[in-house]
């Protein structure tokens, strides 16, 4: 191998650890940042809409956890989502965008995130 290329492949090396750092970091800072109540603060959320989302996802969670009839439905989540958020009744890309951010946020919205993507969700009809 030549020293050029040697040289240029180090470069390329050196490189690949900064971006993986970078995301490494970036991953970190979003889980800080709280995902969902970001998402719901850019569509417009009043605090007792963040909050009530929250309240909502708590409870599926909990719902989700303890299974059989208890186990939470999509239309049921997605009527209960549009009743605490009126903003955004109607808007599937933001049930979407919601959905998938469960699976940065805390903990026990990721399970929820596994629950969903168990369960097939979204599913409309």
């Amino acid at each position: 191998m030549s020293a050029d290329l040697e040289a240029r492949i180090a470069a390329l090396e050196s490189k690949l650890q900064e971006v993986e750092a970078i995301a490494s970091l970036a991953l970190r800072l979003l889980a800080v940042e709280k995902p969902v109540s970001a998402l719901l603060e850019r569509y417009g959320a009043t605090e007792a809409e963040d909050l009530a989302v929250h309240t909502l996802l708590d409870d599926a969670v909990k719902r989700a956890e303890v299974g059989g009839m208890y186990t939470p439905s999509f239309g049921g989540l997605v009527n209960a989502l549009w009743d605490a958020f009126p903003g955004v009744r109607g808007n599937r890309q933001f049930v979407g965008l919601l959905l998938d951010t469960l699976k940065l946020d805390r903990p026990a919205y990721q399970r929820l995130h596994d629950h969903i993507v168990a369960a097939g969700w979204p599913e409309w009809s």
